[in-house]
C-alpha cells in the first residue's frame, strides 16, 4: 500500500520525535551514579518532574482514545471516566503523598516489609511485577493499533518500532531517562490533542449544531448516560487502585524531593490531565458524533478526527497519541524493574551490599528482560482491554494491605499476607474464567482485599500473633548509627533507609526496638527523633485510635456494599 505526502510528512514528524527521544535518553546517562539514581533518580525530583512522569505514566494512548471514546457514545456522562482519575489526583496530594514520601521505600512491597515482614514483600511484588508487565503490553499493543489504523502497516510493526526506541533510553538511563524523555512527550500531548478539540469546534459549526443534533440520547448532555454498574466501576478502578496500588505512581512518589514537592506534584498532575485529556479527549469525541454519527467502534472516533484534520496538525495529534502511549510504557516497565531488582535480587537473593556498580550493571539487565517479556506480551495480545484487565486485577489485591500500611497502626502481618494472596488468587482465576465484564473481576479482588485485611487484624490485635518466630535482635551498629543520625534532627524512613546501606527489615527492627527502649520517638508517619528532643504531646498516635479503627471497617464496609451493588446489577 503506497504512502500518501500526507502520511509521509505525518511519519517524518514522529522520526524527529523518536531521535529526539533517544538524544534524551543518551543524555540522562551521566546522571546514574548509583542505584537510587537509576531507580529513583536520586530522590531529588522537582514537583514538575514528578507530576510531568504523573501525568505521562497515566495519560496512556489507551486513555485518550477511551475519554474520546466514551464522550461519543454517552456525551458529557463519559467526563466520569478520566474524571474519576484527575479527582483521585487530587486526593492523593492530601492523603497519599506525604506517607508514600516519608516511609523511604522504593517499591510498595518494600513497604510491605517495613511493615508486615519479608514474606509479604515478596508476594506484593510478585503481584505488582505482573501488573507493570500488563500495562506496559497493553500500551505497546495500543501503539500498534494506532500504527495500522493511520498508515495500514501490520499491528506488529509499530509495537517493534517502539519497543526498540524504548528499549534503547531505558537501559541507557533508567528511571532518569523516564524523566528526561518525559519533557518531549508531554510537550508533544500539552499541544497536540487541544489543537484538535480547538479544531474540531470550528470546523464544525460550534455547540450550537451539536446541540442540535437529531437523534441523541435524552441523556447525552447530562452526567447521566454511563450505567451506575459502569459509573461504579470507573471510580474504583481509575479514583482509588489505579493511583493508589499502581507501582509506577509509588515510585514517582517517592522519587520526589521532599513531602511538599510530592504534594504540588499531585496538584500539577490534576491541573495538566484536565487541561491535556479530560476536556480536549470529551470535545474530539463530542464533535466527532457530528462527523461520524454512525460508527459502530466508537473506539475509533478519535483517530477518524486525527485523520480528517490539517495535515500538520495531524502528524503532531498521531505523535501525541504515540508519546502518550510511550510515556506510560516506561513508567510500567520501570514499575517492575524496581520490584524485581529491590524486592528480588537485592532483597530476597541477598544483594542488598553489593557494589553501586554490579547493582546498576543488573538493573540495566533486568530492564532488558523485561521489556522482551512486554514485547512478547504484547504481540499475543488480543486487545488493549485484555492487558489493562490483568493490570487492575493484579494491582487490586494489594489495596487493603497498602492503606492499612498507609494509615493502621494494628495492620498485621496476619491479614496482609491471607488478603493479598486470597484476593489475587481469586481475582486472577475469576478473571481467566472468563467471568469479566468490565473489570468486574477488580471488585471481587478490592473487596476481598480490604475486608480480610480489616478482619483479621483487628482479631489478631486481640488474639495476639497466628505464626512466626520472635525476629531476632538488630546489630548493635545500626542502633548505634540512628542515633548518631537523629543527633542534631529529625529523620524519616526515607533518611535512613538513604543513608545506611542495611536491608528495610534490619531498619524496621532497628527502629522498633529504638523507640520501645525509649531512645527515639515517632512524632509523624514514619519521622522520627531522640526522645530528649521531642514533648509528650508529639508522640504520634492518631493511626492507632477506634476512631481510626472505624475509618478502616467503614472502608471495608463500603467495599462489600459497591460489590453486592454490581452483583444486583449484573444479574
Amino acid at each position: 500500500m503506497a504512502l500518501t505526502m500526507a502520511q509521509i510528512l505525518q511519519i517524518c514528524i514522529l522520526v524527529v520525535y523518536l531521535v529526539v527521544l533517544l538524544i534524551m535518553g543518551k543524555m540522562s546517562t551521566g546522571q546514574v551514579k548509583s542505584n537510587t539514581d537509576y531507580l529513583l533518580s536520586g530522590r531529588q525530583m522537582s514537583w514538575i518532574i514528578v507530576a510531568g512522569g504523573l501525568v505521562g505514566t497515566n495519560f496512556s494512548g489507551a486513555v485518550i482514545t477511551s475519554v474520546s471514546n466514551f464522550a461519543y457514545t454517552y456525551g458529557l456522562g463519559g467526563m466520569i471516566y478520566e474524571g474519576s482519575t484527575v479527582i483521585g489526583f487530587l486526593l492523593c496530594a492530601f492523603l497519599y503523598a506525604k506517607r508514600v514520601r516519608l516511609s523511604g521505600a522504593f517499591t510498595i512491597a518494600e513497604l510491605f516489609e517495613i511493615r508486615y515482614g519479608l514474606n509479604v514483600r515478596i508476594i506484593a511484588g510478585f503481584f505488582i511485577m505482573l501488573s507493570g508487565i500488563s500495562a506496559a503490553s497493553s500500551q505497546f499493543k495500543a501503539i500498534g493499533l494506532i500504527f495500522n489504523s493511520m498508515f495500514g502497516v501490520p499491528e506488529n510493526v509499530g509495537i517493534i518500532i517502539a519497543w526498540v526506541v524504548t528499549i534503547a533510553y531505558m537501559t541507557m538511563g533508567g528511571f532518569a531517562a523516564s524523566n528526561y524523555t518525559i519533557i518531549p512527550q508531554m510537550a508533544c500531548c500539552f499541544i497536540a490533542f487541544p489543537a484538535v478539540a480547538v479544531w474540531a469546534i470550528g470546523k464544525f459549526g460550534g455547540f450550537e449544531t451539536l446541540t442540535a443534533m437529531p437523534n441523541l440520547p435524552d441523556t447525552y448532555f447530562t452526567l447521566f448516560g454511563p450505567t451506575l454498574k459502569l459509573v461504579l466501576t470507573w471510580i474504583l478502578q481509575w479514583m482509588w487502585v489505579n493511583e493508589w496500588g499502581s507501582q509506577w505512581y509509588f515510585q514517582r512518589t517517592s522519587a520526589a524531593r521532599n513531602v511538599k514537592h510530592a504534594k504540588k506534584a499531585f496538584v500539577a498532575t490534576f491541573a495538566a490531565l484536565t487541561i491535556m485529556c479530560l476536556i480536549p479527549g470529551t470535545l474530539i469525541g463530542l464533535f466527532a458524533r457530528i462527523a461520524y454519527p454512525d460508527l459502530v467502534n466508537a473506539e475509533q472516533s478519535l483517530s477518524l478526527m486525527i485523520s480528517i484534520s490539517p495535515v500538520f496538525l495531524g502528524g503532531l495529534a498521531m505523535t501525541g497519541v504515540f508519546a502518550a502511549a510511550m510515556s506510560t510504557v516506561d513508567g510500567c516497565g520501570m514499575g517492575a524493574v524496581t520490584v524485581i531488582v529491590r524486592d528480588f535480587y537485592q532483597r530476597a537473593l541477598g544483594h542488598m551490599d553489593d557494589d553501586p556498580k554490579k547493582i546498576n550493571r543488573a538493573s540495566r539487565i533486568v530492564t532488558f528482560v523485561v521489556l522482551v517479556v512486554i514485547l512478547l506480551m504484547a504481540t499475543s495480545l488480543q486487545s488493549v482491554i485484555a492487558g489493562l484487565n490483568f493490570l487492575f486485577v493484579f494491582s487490586s489485591g494489594n489495596f487493603g494491605a497498602l492503606i492499612a500500611a498507609l494509615f493502621w497502626k494494628k495492620a498485621s502481618k496476619e491479614g496482609a499476607l491471607i488478603s493479598i494472596l486470597t484476593a489475587g488468587i481469586v481475582a486472577v482465576g475469576w478473571t481467566l474464567a472468563g467471568q469479566t465484564i468490565v473489570f468486574d473481576g477488580i471488585w471481587w479482588s478490592f473487596t476481598l482485599s480490604v475486608t480480610l485485611m480489616v478482619v483479621i487484624s483487628l482479631i489478631v490485635h486481640k488474639t495476639g500473633p497466628w505464626w512466626g518466630k520472635s525476629e531476632k535482635p538488630v546489630r548493635k551498629q545500626v542502633k548505634d548509627d540512628i542515633l548518631a543520625f537523629l543527633s542534631n534532627r529529625t529523620a524519616t524512613m526515607s533518611d535512613f533507609i538513604d543513608r545506611f546501606h542495611v536491608n528495610s527489615s534490619d531498619l524496621r527492627l532497628a527502629v522498633s526496638e529504638l523507640t520501645m527502649e525509649g531512645k527515639i520517638v515517632e512524632i509523624d508517619y514514619m519521622t522520627y527523633t531522640l526522645k530528649e528532643h521531642s514533648s509528650p504531646d508529639q508522640v504520634f498516635t492518631k493511626d492507632s485510635t477506634v476512631a481510626r479503627d472505624i475509618h478502616m471497617i467503614l472502608v471495608a464496609a463500603i467495599s462489600v456494599v459497591g460489590l453486592v451493588t454490581i452483583w444486583i446489577i449484573s444479574h
